[in-house]
């Protein structure tokens, strides 16, 4: 079995957190190439490409959108192109917010919107929100205002920034993201791995590693079972079965659990905080495998 591990250029080798998993394919005897997704490679001599740390698609959509339906041609995407496609716009909150799952209360702005922020702010009750592209990754396009006159103006000189080039979500902002954090249910194959608490530097709202966050194992609490449950049961009645998924949760200051965000391209999975989960998502992928091989034949 030959196997492409997708990522992108500035991370030839992939991250520090994947390397267990690489291994742990190879152990299972699968041949492993890491490849970054925009050179010129034929596709077709891997089973299947695993995406991974893709984490440039969001600043060149056009030409990752196009990778995805040539790729899918010629070889199979896990997750699957319809799947990745689905989740490369968080318009699919408002979709699982249909389904009856908790969002925090979003406005949507499109680009083409003379959208009036001031007339929006006054109009809410809340006093600090949060500003961020309907595509991105690692908070590009984010910010965070308070209800007062002068960071609402540079609010509306953000949204002027970004408007012109991508449609923006307009939220309330939870004060417990600086403290708590966020938490997150990371899924292979359907059932639950682990979970983390992921805790950005004093004053930060951004929880990434690359912003000099930390991350710690955590339980998940039972409105935060509930809700990545309802996630994964819509994705396996939409799309089939999900290889491998991150739930991210934030938390009000009542306790009330949202949906942040349901990552399925391109997730940190934290191997670090479970080591046997390197070799749970492998022999997912390697039943995968098998399971292609066996309808080809």
């Amino acid at each position: 079995m030959k196997l492409a591990i997708i990522t992108c250029e500035k991370l030839p080798n992939g991250v520090k957190d994947d390397q267990i998993f690489f291994r742990a394919l190879v152990s299972m005897g699968i041949e492993v190439d890491l490849c970054v997704w925009d050179s010129q490679i034929d596709w077709s001599q891997y089973e299947a490409c695993v995406l991974r740390s893709v984490w440039d698609y969001h600043e060149k959509t056009e030409a990752f959108t196009q990778w995805l339906t040539e790729t899918s041609k010629v070889t199979q995407l896990i997750n699957t192109k319809d799947m990745v496609l689905w989740n490369q716009n968080k318009y699919y909150l408002a979709e699982l917010e249909q389904f009856g799952i908790t969002i925090a209360p979003t406005t949507w702005i499109k680009k083409e919107q003379d959208f009036d922020l001031v007339h929006w702010c006054e109009a809410q009750s809340a006093t600090k929100f949060f500003l961020k592209p309907v595509v991105g990754a690692d908070s590009s396009g984010t910010f965070r205002f308070q209800k007062s006159n002068e960071e609402i103006n540079q609010a509306n000189n953000h949204l002027q920034q970004w408007l012109p080039k991508v449609d923006m979500m307009l939220q309330p902002y939870f004060n417990s993201v600086e403290t708590f954090g966020e938490t997150s249910a990371i899924y292979f194959g359907g059932s639950l791995s682990h979970a983390v608490r992921k805790i950005p530097v004093s004053g930060d709202y951004r929880v990434q590693d690359t912003f000099g966050a930390k991350d710690i194992p955590y339980t998940l609490n039972a409105a935060e079972m509930v809700l990545a449950k309802a996630c994964l049961a819509y994705l396996n009645e939409k799309f089939g079965e999900v290889h491998y998924a991150r739930f991210d949760f934030l938390h009000d200051q009542e306790g009330t659990v949202f949906l942040n965000e349901a990552e399925l391209i391109e997730p940190s999975l934290f191997f670090n905080h479970m080591p046997s989960a390197a070799d749970n998502l492998a022999q997912v992928i390697y039943q995968q495998l098998n399971q292609s091989e066996s309808v080809e034949n």
